[in-house]
């Protein structure tokens, strides 16, 4: 399992918009925003392609200026770990 964090910088005319597409998607979801279009997002997903596809793709929304990640970190799913 990936989790990113991510600031996503939305014109303040379109937060609304976006934060409900968002609201769609699987393993998406809005934790903050501000009046200002600053959002913090976080996506839970299952490998580092489909983390690197779902950024791609907020950073395509009509009113999103700019994605930047600010935490990545992979956990191993539990039935996946190895008992020593």
């Amino acid at each position: 399992m990936n989790l990113s964090s991510l600031v996503v910088d939305v014109h303040p005319d379109h937060a609304s918009a976006v934060c409900a597409v968002l609201g769609q998607w699987p393993g998406v979801e809005v934790q903050a925003s501000t009046g200002q279009g600053k959002l913090i997002v976080t996506i839970e997903a299952d490998s580092d392609a489909q983390t690197t596809g779902i950024f791609a793709r907020i950073n395509a929304l009509d009113g999103v200026m700019s994605v930047s990640m600010v935490y990545h970190q992979y956990e191993p799913e539990p039935e996946q770990e190895v008992s020593p």
